[in-house]
């Protein structure tokens, strides 16, 4: 099949060519703000949220919850560089980053759990009396 177009992804790597061959070191690019992988679950009597954060510490990772809104902001230190030493190549992002999200129910506040494991950080909110599942007796 003859295309009379080259794709996208193509085209950008021929352009990575380009800038590798005349700068063949590359300066660390922006983490800042680069949003992380996020997914919510609905566990029935709680919500459990969990973010990708490769490489971060968890003394370097803030949650907080207020009116209904989690946030969550880290920071993947760059690491120092000895005399000697220079990059060839860092694609690796460094910075402060941010994600928020609304929560769908309300959350009893105080019972809400964080785990930092494997680059992974779980949260888990119960959810508040109103919010969870209720069996209605039919007559």
């Amino acid at each position: 099949m003859l295309l009379r177009y080259r794709t996208i992804p193509s085209l950008l790597s021929d352009i990575d060519t380009i800038f590798d061959t005349a700068f063949p070191v590359r300066r660390t690019p922006s983490y800042t703000n680069a949003p992380s992988a996020l997914s919510m679950k609905d566990a029935g009597d709680s919500l459990s949220v969990t973010l990708a954060l490769p490489g971060i510490a968890k003394e370097d990772v803030k949650v907080t919850l207020h009116d209904g809104l989690l946030t969550v902001v880290a920071e993947r230190r760059a690491p120092e560089l000895k005399e000697n030493e220079r990059w060839l190549r860092n694609e690796i992002g460094y910075g402060r980053t941010e994600r928020s999200v609304a929560l769908p129910y309300p959350v009893v506040t105080e019972n809400v759990t964080a785990a930092h494991e494997n680059g992974l950080l779980r949260i888990v909110l119960p959810k508040a009396e109103e919010a969870k599942p209720k069996q209605i007796a039919i007559r």
